[in-house]
């Protein structure tokens, strides 16, 4: 397993900056690379496994640490046998190291062709970090010299450097580099590899002799020793780095300079960038530090010859700032009395009152021009007067971004479909609450109550802070430390305290948590969460897997029996148990946290998105031998059944479960191409309305008929572009914005540009937001970030509606869109956050799309739902990234060539998925060039005369009565919509629910419903659009059509909903196909004053059954007897209403008409909302006494006050 990329000896590549770790590594004869993975370098371990073969084959070991602080402590064992080794880790991470690499840092191995490179990802926007950390404090105080590279082909390069000069030095070398390098990427020129000559197939043997304590045991007297050779460490160190070229002074040229910029590593492609964009690039002298300690003092004074002033350009606090402030005065204090120096150095603070470059968070070219552009005018410098109106307009256009007063809905990150982590989560929340409740705990004979305290731990349970696990987290110390946290307060209170723990983590550093858990008696719950993987940094191996990084067979550790030894063999309790047992993992955890002591649950479940990989490569394959999939499973929720009352969502916040706008109002229904079916949203059994389906075939399912073939379709002119072309990409994770990313660069490089990205992924895997930037240049030599600046995005490419909203809001760092500049091309599909999916944000697609337009072009606009049209073709979501790519190019808008953009995606996507995404990819062409086939969606509304002659045939197909009951049907309906002058959509909605109560119970209850709608419409204003009449058509209907199991039955097994399920997951029963269910039922029934309540995993025949058995109604009459007392009572609101004048008054009658809203659910669920809309009606009732009008007669001019013939009286 090898990507052909990092075997190349030369030419031009695309590479990620983790991807460049390894590369350069490989280049610079690098023997071992190890560390911990933890954002934003955690694809460095990704790029180690993807090339297994290739270090095995040249003996070269990938190697993880259980933690960063053993990762450093190998870097001092690689020194013995002369080897280069470099240790890769998080800027936290580096804290956890720091004892390992001072002590490590301090001895002298006098071993030259060795080398030690400390790889250290910085976060300076605090994406993923739980510190602003800047780890080149640490590592000065550490004593490391630090390098930081600023390109991309810096970072690969500079590898080989590091470790030569680590080894010409004696010093590990820090090598700093941040986010937007890691995750960034671009064209980078490669070199041969160069493999170690001792290596895992050619071993060495150390010789005692050869290793002096002296050098290598750092304990007094040799600590003092050694101290005194660091200077002339660094000393070598630097005379290295002088020979390399590390530290370059740019643009100066001859004489002196009103002004100079001193910058190091990313700081310096942000300067660059910053200055083109503004019109002055090589204008001002640039002394860019890649040695950024020690600091080459001889080359800044001299750079202090040629510039009147400084400016320090660098993210977060003033470093290199404070070295050069030093510098000066040292300049100052030793130089010849008369020698030019700088006037002033400049960094955080500016002069005349300007802002200065900030300290917090991080930077990128359009802070720079904010902040320099000011600075260059008010210093009169030559080239900013001459372009000072460019300047200007820069100025403007980065105001006018963040003009806009927008709220952009929040999206919270939130557990996978079908995590592991979900089930403890849920039944820690109901533990929680059980607990605090002075009756369950005196029922359960378990004491007080007790608030019980969730200290924080690291990994993907961190997201237990957010909706919808609220309270499960309260505080947070750091990486193994949550116990700790707990030990520092549970000797004081009474409290119960649980910690959740990764399988990782534990291996990090967790298990010492435990052991002094142990040790001191502590009253603690640890729950470890043995999912089998590092998932949170994106699925390394763990000690716990028989698997090392590279893939070789290693030793699995068992936690349980690390823990048992531990104990040495107490009485504590450590159970293995499978969480997705809810019930037994329920009683499980009640009886350990009520016990005192040290208590340890490992929930044992596979994370779901290595389960799931698994489980596709094995459908993958089935798909190759086979053609189709003989058997499929799914969970599915029947919209008519569910209740919307969003317990499943509230429970659970799962990504996999979405919100489907019905006839019957807003529903719950599973993402087919997102849902795992493990049934977690089914499991807290409160609506019948989920089901199992099996879908079994016995050949291919047939493809849409809908053609991609772009045969016809003119090509679009060739895009041209002066400067940079600029792209932006914004996407929810697993929407494959990263592919866009991929293809669209190796198609930049194929058509000759320069091409840098940047795809910030954050927490993607956890259904958070994805943002790309791709920069297409012709300028050789000019130096770019892989940012695009403010207002400067030429395409806007929304694959996610909401974060392409987010991409423009003036409180993000992103702000890409102008509307002199911007295009767009946007997926008006709407993807829930997990609060608008528990209800408690609502947000309208509409008002998104309004937002994205105003900061676009005018002409430069096109949206469509481009989720609805892959769904409908493909049968998946998951093709609309391409097709939005095939759009965007046939508007003109991907400055490339077909032939070099087909050829990338071939190269970018899997074989195994290849045709589909070139199939999408044409697809998106034909959509851009004939919309109006596409859109909205591929689907309409029935029109009530439609849906009046649907419904009547299904009711003429019924065995008994069915004729009657059409006729009866159309003539009551038809008659309700001549006498009431109601909408289009009134008659809809009117036409849906006679329907639904003729099947409910006859059409003598139908009858009455349309008399009761008939009744308020005659005294309903039409000046207020009869909202009144509106409202008891949905909620009238809607108390009446009680739920009840006999009426669920039947909308279980409805024709209507067996014919949307076999087109929703493509059952042709012609071609051979069967749908089966299983029901996940809790029916109660009423007997003789007792309840009877079970779970039934009932069959549709068992269903046909009890769907006629509608004589339950009459014979059990306690049966569902308070939804019965509910309709009864809104029936008389009804009748109540009449014609009222003022409008406070008719809208306070209208909100007691739609009283039945609010109520929703089954049983448990429903009782306490009824009792709630009783009080809400008594309270608008008092406001409304006496004040109706008098009877208005009938709403429409010379209408009768008599119910429509052939409908009044009517009833059963």
């Amino acid at each position: 397993m090898a990507d052909e990329r990092f075997s190349l000896n030369s030419g031009l590549c695309p590479f990620t900056g983790n991807e460049l770790i390894l590369k350069g590594g490989l280049e610079g004869e690098m023997a071992l690379l190890t560390g911990y993975p933890g954002s934003p370098v955690s694809d460095v371990f990704d790029s180690v496994a993807a090339n297994r073969d290739l270090l095995a084959k040249h003996g070269v070991l990938g190697q993880m640490a259980n933690n960063e602080a053993l990762a450093a402590a190998r870097l001092n064992g690689a020194r013995l046998g002369n080897l280069r080794a470099v240790a890769v880790m998080k800027s936290v991470g580096m804290h956890v190291a720091a004892d390992g690499l001072a002590i490590g840092n301090l001895t002298e191995p006098r071993r030259p062709k060795g080398g030690a490179l400390v790889v250290v990802g910085d976060d300076p926007w605090n994406d993923t970090t739980q510190i602003n950390s800047d780890s080149r404090f640490l590592a000065q105080h550490l004593h490391l010299p630090i390098l930081e590279p600023a390109t991309f082909q810096e970072i690969k390069d500079w590898m080989a450097h590091g470790l030569e000069l680590s080894g010409h030095s004696d010093l590990y070398v820090a090598y700093v580099i941040t986010t937007n390098q890691a995750d960034g990427g671009g064209g980078v020129e490669v070199r041969p590899n160069r493999y170690p000559a001792v290596n895992l197939a050619a071993k060495a043997e150390l010789l005692s002799r050869d290793i002096p304590v002296s050098d290598f045991v750092m304990i007094p007297p040799h600590t003092s020793q050694k101290e005194a050779t660091l200077a002339g460490r660094f000393a070598r160190f630097l005379g290295k780095a002088r020979e390399l070229g590390l530290n370059r002074t740019l643009y100066a040229g001859s004489g002196r300079h009103p002004l100079g910029f001193v910058v190091s590593g990313m700081s310096y492609c942000y300067l660059e960038h910053a200055l083109f964009e503004m019109g002055v690039p090589g204008t001002v002298p640039i002394l860019k530090f890649g040695v950024t300690h020690p600091l080459d003092k001889e080359l800044l004074k001299d750079f202090f010859r040629r510039v009147e002033r400084v400016v320090v350009v660098e993210e977060k606090r003033p470093f290199l700032e404070s070295q050069v402030r030093c510098a000066l005065q040292e300049a100052a204090q030793s130089g010849p009395s008369g020698s030019p120096l700088p006037a002033a150095v400049h960094g955080k603070d500016f002069p005349a009152g300007l802002p200065g470059i900030p300290e917090v968070r991080g930077l990128n070219p359009s802070i720079l021009i904010e902040r320099l552009g000011p600075l260059l005018l008010e210093l009169g410098h030559p080239a900013a007067v001459r372009m000072k109106d460019r300047i200007l307009r820069e100025l403007e256009l980065i105001r006018r971004t963040a003009e806009a007063r927008v709220q952009i809905p929040q999206r919270t990150p939130t557990f996978c479909p079908g995590c592991p982590h979900r089930d403890s989560a849920a039944v820690s929340l109901k533990l929680k609450k059980n607990f605090s409740e002075a009756g369950w705990m005196k029922a359960q004979g378990r004491g007080q109550p007790t608030d019980v305290i969730f200290h924080g731990e690291s990994g993907c349970h961190s997201m237990l802070q957010f909706a919808p696990n609220e309270g499960l987290m309260q505080d947070y110390s750091g990486m193994g430390l949550g116990g700790g946290t707990g030990a520092g307060i549970d000797p004081f209170v009474k409290n119960k305290q649980v910690v959740f723990l990764g399988d990782s983590t534990f291996f990090h550093s967790g298990m010492i948590a435990v052991s002094d858990s142990l040790k001191n008696g502590q009253d603690i719950t640890y729950v470890v969460l043995d999912n089998k993987t590092t998932a949170m940094t994106g699925h390394q191996p763990t000690p716990g897997n028989d698997f090392d990084v590279m893939g070789r067979k290693t030793l699995s550790q068992d936690i349980e029996k690390i823990i048992r030894a531990m104990a040495g063999g107490g009485s504590i309790p450590v159970v293995r148990a499978d969480p997705s047992d809810r019930a037994a993992y329920t009683r499980l955890l009640e009886d350990l946290v009520a016990r005192r002591g040290v208590k340890v649950v490992i929930a044992d479940k596979e994370c779901a998105i290595t389960s799931q990989r698994r489980l596709k490569r094995a459908r993958k394959s089935k798909l190759r031998d086979k053609g189709f999939l003989a058997g499929e499973e799914h969970i599915n929720i029947t919209p008519e059944v569910c209740e919307y009352c969003l317990e499943c969502a509230n429970s659970t916040g799962c990504p996999g479960l979405s919100v489907e706008e019905t006839d019957f109002g807003p529903k719950i229904v599973t993402d087919l191409s997102s849902c795992v079916a493990d049934g977690a949203c089914a499991k807290g059994q409160v609506c019948p309305s989920f089901e199992s389906v099996k879908i079994t075939r016995k050949r291919p399912p047939k493809r849409s008929d809908v053609p991609a073939d772009p045969g016809g379709i003119p090509l679009p002119a060739p895009r041209g572009f002066d400067g940079t072309y600029c792209v932006s990409t914004f996407a929810v994770g697993g929407m494959g914005a990263g592919v866009v990313s991929a293809a669209l660069v190796r198609a930049g490089i194929n058509e000759g540009y320069r091409v840098q990205f940047l795809d910030k992924k954050g927490l993607a895997i956890r259904n958070g937001g994805v943002y790309g930037h791709i920069l297409f240049s012709r300028l050789e030599g000019q130096v770019f970030s892989p940012v695009v600046p403010y207002g400067r995005a030429d395409l806007l490419l929304g694959i996610d509606l909401l974060e392409a909203a987010r991409g423009v809001d003036p409180k993000m760092n992103l702000r890409v869109a102008s509307p002199s500049r911007t295009a767009a091309v946007v997926n008006t599909h709407k993807t829930e956050t997990v609060l608008s999916l528990m209800g408690r944000d609502r947000w309208d697609p509409a008002d998104l799309e309004k937002i994205i337009r105003s900061r676009v072009r005018e002409d430069g606009y096109f949206g469509t739902d481009f989720s609805a049209i892959s769904q409908s073709i493909f049968h998946s979501k998951l093709y609309a990234n391409m097709m939005m790519v095939g759009a965007a190019f046939q508007r003109g808008l991907v400055p490339v060539s077909f032939g070099n953009l087909a050829a990338a995606v071939r190269d970018s996507v899997p074989a195994q998925d290849l045709e589909e995404n070139l199939r999408a990819l044409d697809l998106g062409r034909r959509i851009a060039h004939e919309p109006e086939r596409f859109g909205p969606g591929l689907s309409r509304d029935l029109s009530a005369q439609e849906i009046l002659d649907r419904k009547s045939r299904q009711l003429s197909s019924l065995l008994f009565g069915g004729k009657g009951a059409a006729k009866r049907y159309r003539a009551m309906v038809q008659e309700a919509m001549r006498w009431m002058h109601l909408d289009e959509r009134a008659n809809r909605q009117l036409a849906l629910r006679a329907y639904e109560l003729i099947r409910y119970e006859g059409a003598g209850l139908a009858g009455k419903y349309l008399t009761a709608v008939w009744d308020v419409y005659r005294k309903d204003r039409a000046d207020y659009d009869f909202a009144a009449t509106r409202a008891v058509i949905e909620n009238l209907f809607k108390v009446m059509a009680i739920k009840d199991e006999v009426y669920v039955s039947h909308l279980l097994t409805a024709p209507e909903k067996l014919a949307r399920d076999r087109a929703r997951y493509r059952v042709d029963p012609a071609n051979g196909d069967r749908i089966s269910y299983v029901h996940l039922n809790r029916p109660r029934f009423d007997l003789w004053g007792w309840e009877f309540e079970f779970e039934l995993r009932s069959r549709n025949w068992m269903l046909h059954v009890m769907k006629r058995m509608k004589f339950l109604r009459k014979v059990l009459p306690g049966w569902h007897a308070a939804e019965k007392s509910f309709r009864d009572w809104y029936r008389g609101l009804a009748a109540e209403f009449n014609y009222y004048e003022d409008p406070e008054d008719y809208r306070a009658a209208v909100e007691i008409l739609k009283i039945p809203e609010m109520v929703r659910g089954y049983r448990e669920i429903r009782y306490p909302l009824m009792d709630l809309a009783r009080a809400r009606v008594r309270v608008l009732r008092e406001g409304l006494r006496g004040k109706a009008g008098p009877d208005a007669g009938p709403a429409r001019p010379g209408g009768a006050k008599d119910a429509p013939s052939g409908r009044k009286g009517e009833g059963s």
